[in-house]
């Protein structure tokens, strides 16, 4: 794991170099005309769709049970926000900020639990529960140069290695389980428990770099139609945080892990006039992290806290399409 960490800050920091002197490259470059340098406003609307973030831990004791238990979060849902652009031929700059405009989850929580150390691929226990999206948000500040003098691209392709962070963060509750398991003796059983029993916290930072390619097929035209295809890589620090409302006290348990992300989106930018512009984007990123599973509990009788990284893993898949609305001024 050491290594893995080590060697996925080394192609951070590559990147990072590589984009600093791309910036040094940049200053090099005659002054752009000064009506070249824009800032914009762009108010986005984004519905998740086939995507989910989930973990699981295995037994700290009983290592063939790994996975002991998974919980799979569906994040189709709709998230609005803005972004904020200053843009020159040479560089530009960043910021996104959006939250889910809507709390219902079109989809639910799944629970399993595999607890038979004898048949460890048996599930023993799974549940399913309706979902809702406390306020989430996600913010995306980055930065960029041209390198398109360097390699001496055709006039309207631009090439520009990139970096920046991202934070997500997620707040869901889960209410009205359906449980079907197995008891000791073979047979099944079903129960139904109404109210909220899972409050989830989860948070992400990525700190990613890569490349962003844009095309305007016609280059003379201010603005004109432009197509842009960007792709990164991402050092990823997770934090999860599961409050199980229906147990006695304060039973939490907690991931904290690291690991990397991939993120690729396609977009395509209509004018409308010189001031104003339609877009649409398509998006899909990747998630994977390891790191360790705290277990609490404070309820008299039954106090617990012990830490393990036995099987622990947390993943997501993010896909979204987005429309825009963007103002240059």
């Amino acid at each position: 794991m050491k290594r893995i960490q080590k060697l996925s800050i080394s192609c951070l920091a590559l990147c990072c170099l590589f984009l600093l002197s791309a910036v040094c490259y940049a200053e090099d470059e005659p002054k752009a005309e000064p009506n070249q340098a824009d800032w914009s406003v762009e108010a986005k609307v984004k519905q998740l769709f086939d995507s989910h973030t989930s973990y699981e831990f295995g037994d700290s004791e009983m290592p063939v049970l790994s996975p002991m238990s998974r919980l799979e979060f569906s994040l189709d849902s709709l998230w609005g926000g803005v972004e904020v652009k200053r843009w020159t031929p040479k560089w530009s700059v960043s910021l996104e900020a959006m939250t889910n405009v809507q709390k219902n989850v079109n989809g639910i929580m799944a629970d399993s639990d595999w607890e038979n150390p004898y048949h460890p691929k048996m599930r023993t226990t799974y549940s399913e529960s309706t979902l809702r999206l406390e306020s989430s948000y996600m913010v995306n500040a980055s930065a960029d140069v041209s390198v398109a003098r360097l390699f001496s691209l055709p006039k309207g392709l631009d090439l520009r290695p990139a970096a920046g962070i991202r934070w997500q963060y997620f707040h869901f509750v889960t209410s009205d389980l359906n449980q079907w398991g197995i008891l000791p003796d073979g047979r099944i059983y079903k129960m139904y428990i109404p109210g909220d029993g899972i409050r989830f916290k989860q948070t992400y930072w990525h700190y990613f770099a890569g490349l962003r390619l844009d095309w305007q097929p016609m280059p003379e035209e201010n603005p004109g139609l432009k197509l842009s295809l960007e792709a990164d890589w991402a050092y990823v620090k997770g934090k999860n945080k599961d409050h199980h409302l229906l147990r006695e006290g304060n039973r939490i348990t907690e991931e904290t892990t690291d690991g990397h992300a991939w993120h690729a989106a396609l977009s395509l930018d209509v004018p409308l006039t010189e001031n104003f512009s339609i877009g649409a984007q398509a998006e899909y990123m990747t998630i994977d992290t390891s790191g360790s599973h705290r277990w609490f509990n404070d309820a008299p009788g039954y106090e617990v806290d012990e830490t393990w990284s036995t099987g622990v893993n947390v993943w997501s898949q993010q896909c979204s399409f987005s429309l825009m609305c963007t103002y240059y001024f």
